[in-house]
């Protein structure tokens, strides 16, 4: 595990569904490698659902873990796309804040 750094996770591609295995697979390792991780999403190629519950799977391991998990800037076009869509950023959701407080 590194030092008191900030581990940035940069996610390219495809990050839906038909790709859910391997991405959940960089989740994972950043988490078990790192104290603190920024995850960049401003080069994500596709996502969806999948990759919304993905992401909020893992800041809930990283704190269980007391672990930083946070989003490095603002979510990638792709990302936001799907947030709006399906009503995540709206503020009653209970994980609004996740997507609007970076690093």
């Amino acid at each position: 595990m590194t030092g008191n750094s900030t581990f940035t996770l940069a996610l390219t591609g495809d990050l839906s569904v038909k790709s859910a295995q391997d991405f959940l697979g960089q989740l994972k390792s950043a988490i078990a490698e790192h104290a603190a991780i920024a995850v960049d999403t401003s080069a994500i190629g596709q996502a969806d659902v999948t990759t919304v519950q993905s992401l909020l799977a893992a800041r809930n391991k990283a704190q269980a873990l007391g672990k930083s998990f946070t989003l490095k800037g603002t979510p990638g076009p792709k990302l936001q796309a799907v947030l709006d869509g399906a009503g995540f950023m709206n503020p009653a959701q209970p994980a609004a804040s996740f997507w609007t407080e970076h690093s």
